[in-house]
């Protein structure tokens, strides 16, 4: 009898404590919002303690395939999902069928990339082709930014962090929501979506672009989502991924780029601010590459404007309110004693008072995509004679252009100095031919004065750091002509020239594995 009893008193505390185990298990739902928040690391461990309890369950076999496409293995997730459907069958709910389409789509554009994981074992980067070359570029960028966000913010994202580098446009529109008309339209050439990074290529431009400071930016993105759960509004996360972007490379709050300056000083003028509701969902459905372009400069300086208020620690605590739930005007009155509507009338008043430049001859500056079928480098020296407005100026530049194309480099430089008397020394096409001009007639010493101007009104202009690189090359200034040529290859690797050029120099330099690396990088060109 007493042992019978014991039997049932075990019995029932047994069972007592199955009911709380089960009752203690992740939901399905809770682990399907872990991913959305981007909470992957806490969604795996959740995940493997809820299929222990309930093998069969069917929306955690879904939340499964979700959680292996956040964390990259496509493969997978597309073979949990075919078997998820073998068990269903046509009862199949329609969101999982439009997300198998998203894995599906992804996976069979991605499908012949290589991947490569860094020594220790932080970054998963899949490439394609030539984008090899970008590697030894890429992961000081990425792992220096990692080391600074992580000091900035007080905080590390878990786990391993996938970066997708594409060779085309076309690629980020089929892994993407972006179509190929909203990348071109806005400039956006980069993502950070799905719990990874995604950046084009700088050899789908004709001029390549900025794009380490793009990784960086991205990378900021993936920070601030995991961060705060995946709460923060756009205006505020373009605003911080803006600020940081750079931090990479140099202390906080580096100035706006004069083209940036003279859009916002022009807008301010005018009156014609983007709001940040305009600027929701998303900075790549804005209607151009300028409006694009005024939205980032004015959310930099709302994200300055609270930096010089409270620093990190403000926009810590800002990040850290939002991240529990807190709607965003009371969490910015409790950080800055402000509501939204307060934030943008106190930032308009400080913009104000920061005197903002425009700057005479500046052109504003549009990315030029390459069409497919479009490989040769040389495209990244092509013409652009879109910045040209005067129709005078234009003709005498194009004068110049067929001049110096028949080697009449004396006549050509008096077409371009024609141009330049009409346009001022801000356009980078006058002032580049001019320069080229006068390489060929071996004039080096006035080449940095007649690019200056340019030099500082677009730092990511390929001809301009050519051109300077060019000439202190031939004037024996090795420490500017490798500042020029490292600055080129931020813009475009893929040139030739500067790893021909900065082999030697790094060689003349005592500096044997960038020489090697330079070496190496002409061989992946070849």
């Amino acid at each position: 009898m007493k042992e019978t009893g014991m039997r049932l008193i075990l019995a029932l505390v047994f069972l007592m404590n199955w009911t709380s185990l089960r009752a203690q298990t992740p939901t399905a739902d809770a682990i399907h919002q872990m991913i959305g928040q981007w909470q992957t690391a806490d969604a795996r461990s959740a995940l493997r303690e809820a299929l222990l309890a309930n093998p069969d369950d069917i929306n955690l076999h879904f939340a499964q395939s979700r959680l292996l496409f956040f964390e990259g293995n496509y493969d997978e997730s597309l073979r949990v999902l075919d078997a998820l459907n073998k068990t269903v069958g046509n009862s199949m709910p329609s969101s999982i069928g439009a997300f198998r389409s998203r894995v599906q789509e992804t996976h069979d554009a991605l499908k012949t990339f290589n991947e490569h994981i860094t020594s220790n074992g932080r970054f998963l980067i899949r490439y394609k082709g030539r984008d090899k070359l970008l590697l030894p570029y890429l992961i000081p960028v990425l792992e220096t930014a990692d080391k600074t966000l992580s000091a900035d913010f007080g905080y590390t994202p878990k786990g391993q962090v996938v970066v997708e580098i594409y060779p085309e446009i076309s690629y980020l529109a089929r892994v993407s929501p972006l179509t190929e008309s909203d990348i071109e339209t806005s400039g956006t050439i980069a993502l950070c979506k799905y719990n990874r990074l995604m950046f084009t290529s700088p050899r789908a431009l004709v001029r390549g672009y900025g794009w380490q400071d793009t990784v960086s930016h991205e990378f900021v993105h993936y920070y601030l989502t995991k961060m705060s759960k995946n709460t923060i509004p756009i205006w505020l996360h373009e605003g911080i991924a803006k600020y940081q972007e750079t931090r990479w490379r140099e202390s906080p709050g580096h100035k706006l780029d004069p083209p940036e300056e003279d859009l916002l000083a022009r807008s301010l003028e005018s009156n014609k601010l983007i709001t940040f509701d305009q600027m929701h969902p998303s900075m790549a459905k804005l209607p151009s590459q300028e409006a694009a372009g005024l939205a980032f400069a004015e959310v930099h300086t709302v994200i300055d404007f609270l930096y010089r208020k409270k620093g990190y620690e403000g926009l810590r605590e800002l990040i850290k309110k939002l991240s529990v739930g807190l709607e965003m005007s009371a969490a910015l009155r409790l950080v800055y004693g402000f509501n939204l509507s307060g934030l943008w009338t106190a930032w308009h008043r400080d913009l104000k008072t920061r005197e903002l430049r425009e700057y005479p001859g500046l052109v504003q500056m549009s990315l030029e995509f390459k069409r497919p079928g479009e490989t040769t480098e040389d495209d990244a020296l092509e013409i652009s004679y879109g910045s040209i407005k005067k129709k005078q100026v234009r003709d005498y530049t194009h004068l110049g252009e067929l001049l110096r194309a028949r080697k009449r480099f004396k006549a050509a430089l008096k077409e371009y100095l024609k141009a330049e008397a009409i346009a001022g020394d801000g356009n980078p096409t006058v002032q580049n031919g001019t320069a080229e001009s006068l390489l060929a007639l071996d004039r080096y010493k006035d080449v940095p004065k007649v690019l200056e101007q340019v030099r500082f009104y677009y730092p990511r202009y390929l001809r301009t750091r050519l051109n300077l690189a060019t000439a202190f090359l031939n004037l024996k200034q090795a420490d500017d002509a490798i500042i020029e040529f490292e600055s080129a290859m931020a813009i475009n690797p893929f040139h030739p020239g500067p790893h021909i050029a900065l082999e030697k120099l790094y060689i003349q330099k005592g500096k044997p594995k960038l020489a090697k690396r330079a070496r190496e990088s002409l061989e992946l060109l070849k």
